[in-house]
C-alpha cells in the first residue's frame, strides 16, 4: 500500500509541473475535473477562490511543488479489561455463564472446583443469582465476584499464575425495612408471600420460639409485622440483618419483641423492658406436629400393650435438625435399647432433657462436652422402637419426667431492665415501638 501510494504521488507532481503556460477555458475545466478526482481520492481538501469578472484565459497558472506525504496507519487495539454482570439462569452451568460472559479460561474453573471456600459459588447456584466477572481481551478471567448471602461478597482473582479467595463484607448498614403479613397456611407461605427473606423468617422463629410452637398454635388469620436491619451489596441487592422489632398475632395475643444493645451487650426484651430470652425452647426442632403427647397409658405400638408415655413425639422428616433447648453438659450419646440413638443433656437446676430414635449425631457431639441453647446436637431418625421417621423428646426435672409442653417447664431466664437501664432502653426503642405501631395499623388498613 505505501509504495502504491508513492507512485501515485509522483504520478501527480509531474501532472502539475507540465501545467507551465496560461490554458484555456475547456483545458481548465477538464485539468479541474482531474484534480478533484485525485484529491477526492487521496482525502486532500481544497478551497479555490475565483474574482467575479475575471477570465481563465488571462490567469497564468504558477506551477506549485509540494511533496505529499501519505499517512496511513493502523489503529492499535491496546490490551484492556472488560466488565459484566449477568445471571444465573435455569439450567446455566458455571462454565456456560462466564463463557456468556466473555470468560473462557478452564484453569479458573478447575481452581473454583477444588478450592474449599470457591467451590461454594457451585453449592448455591440459583437462577436469578447475579454473577460479576472482569476478564482480560483474551478471555482470561481476572475477578469474579458471586453474592455469598449473609457473608458478603465472595471474590475468586487471579493471582500471578494462580488464584486466590476471600470474603469480602457488605456495605454499611443503609436502611430498615419494615413488612408485615397475614398466616393462611403457614409461616414461610406467608412470609415469601410478603418477600420477607427466609433468613429473617428463621429470626423470627427463633424470636418467638418460647411463646409459640409454629405447627401446632398458629391459626389463619394471625398475623406478624417485622422491621429488621438491611445493607446493599456489590450488586445492588438488599442482605437482611438483624431483626430490630417484631410482633405476632396469635388468636388475638400480642407478643412484641424490640432489640437493645445495653451494656452487657445486645438482647431482646418486650416494649417494657422485661426479659425475654429462654431457659429452655418449647421445642428441639421446627415446624413439626405432636403424634403422641404425654400420657399415663398409651398403647404402645411395636409392644401392643398400654404403657405410659413419658414423653412427647415430634413427627419430622428423616434427618431434620435437632437442636439443644438450653445450655447443658452431654451426659450421654449413644445407643440405649428402645430408644435407639439416644442424647440425654444435663441442664443446671437438676434438670435433664432426652432425645431419641437419631439417625445420627452432631460432628464432635461426645459425652462430657458442652452445648449451648440452639446448637446442633443430632438428626431426627427411626432408630430403636420406632414406626416411622420421629423425636422422641423428654423433660426430667430431679429425675422425675414432665410433659415437655406444660406449666411445670421454666421459660425466662434473662433479668428485666431496671432503674437507668431501662430509662435508657425505653428512650432507645420508642422509634422502634412507633415503626411496628405504624406496620401493623397500614396491614390492618390494607385488610379493611
Amino acid at each position: 500500500m505505501t509504495s502504491f501510494f508513492k507512485q501515485r504521488t509522483a504520478t501527480f507532481k509531474r501532472w502539475i509541473l507540465t501545467q507551465n503556460s496560461p490554458v484555456d477555458a475547456t483545458d481548465a475545466r477538464f485539468s479541474g475535473k482531474v484534480a478533484t478526482v485525485l484529491m477526492l481520492g487521496f482525502g486532500v481538501a481544497t478551497a479555490f477562490g475565483v474574482t467575479p469578472g475575471s477570465s481563465l484565459r488571462t490567469v497564468p497558472v504558477t506551477p506549485v511543488t509540494e511533496e505529499i506525504t501519505a499517512v496511513l496507519s493502523e489503529p492499535v487495539a491496546t490490551p484492556g479489561t472488560y466488565v459484566q454482570q449477568d445471571q444465573v439462569r435455569s439450567g446455566d452451568t458455571l462454565a456456560a455463564l462466564l463463557f456468556r460472559m466473555g470468560v473462557n479460561d478452564p484453569a479458573a474453573l478447575e481452581y473454583i472446583a477444588q478450592d474449599r471456600q470457591a467451590r461454594t459459588i457451585y453449592q448455591h447456584m440459583a437462577p436469578g443469582k447475579p454473577v460479576r466477572v472482569e476478564h482480560g481481551p483474551n478471555g482470561e478471567l481476572l475477578v469474579l465476584r458471586f453474592p455469598d448471602g449473609a457473608k458478603g461478597t465472595l471474590v475468586v482473582s487471579r493471582d500471578g499464575s494462580g488464584f486466590k479467595s476471600r470474603q469480602e463484607q457488605s456495605g454499611a448498614l443503609t436502611r430498615m425495612v419494615q413488612v408485615s403479613g397475614t398466616i393462611q397456611s403457614s409461616l414461610f407461605a406467608a412470609a415469601d408471600s410478603a418477600g420477607v427473606p427466609d433468613a429473617v423468617t428463621h429470626q423470627l422463629t427463633q424470636l418467638f420460639s418460647t411463646d409459640l410452637d409454629f405447627h401446632n398454635d398458629l391459626r389463619a388469620g394471625d398475623t406478624f409485622s417485622v422491621v429488621y436491619e438491611a445493607s446493599q451489596n456489590d450488586f445492588d441487592q438488599l442482605v437482611p440483618g438483624r431483626i430490630l422489632a417484631a410482633e405476632f398475632v396469635n388468636r388475638g395475643h400480642v407478643v412484641r419483641r424490640v432489640y437493645f444493645e445495653g451494656q452487657d451487650g445486645g438482647d431482646y426484651y418486650t416494649p417494657d423492658g422485661k426479659g425475654t430470652k429462654a431457659s429452655f425452647l418449647r421445642s428441639p426442632i421446627a415446624f413439626t406436629r405432636v403424634t403422641s403427647g404425654f400420657s399415663a397409658a398409651r398403647f404402645h405400638p411395636i409392644l401392643k400393650e398400654w404403657r405410659a408415655h413419658k414423653g412427647i413425639d415430634l413427627a419430622a422428616p428423616k434427618g431434620t435438625p435437632i437442636v439443644a433447648v438450653a445450655n447443658a453438659t452431654v451426659a450421654y450419646a449413644g445407643w440405649r435399647n428402645g430408644y435407639g440413638n439416644m442424647i440425654e443433656l444435663h441442664h443446671a437446676n437438676g434438670i435433664d432433657t432426652v432425645y431419641g430414635h437419631l439417625s445420627a449425631f452432631a460432628n464432635g457431639l461426645s459425652r462430657g462436652g458442652k452445648v449451648r441453647q440452639g446448637d446442633l446436637i443430632g438428626y431426627v431418625g427411626m432408630t430403636g422402637w420406632a414406626t416411622g421417621p420421629h423425636l422422641h423428646y423428654e423433660f426430667k426435672i430431679n429425675g422425675v419426667q414432665h410433659d415437655p409442653l406444660g406449666s411445670e417447664v421454666p421459660r425466662y431466664a434473662s433479668a428485666n431492665l431496671t432503674g437507668r437501664n431501662r430509662t435508657q432502653f425505653l428512650s432507645a426503642t420508642a422509634p422502634l415501638v412507633k415503626q411496628l405501631d405504624a406496620v401493623r395499623g397500614s396491614a390492618q388498613a390494607s385488610f379493611e
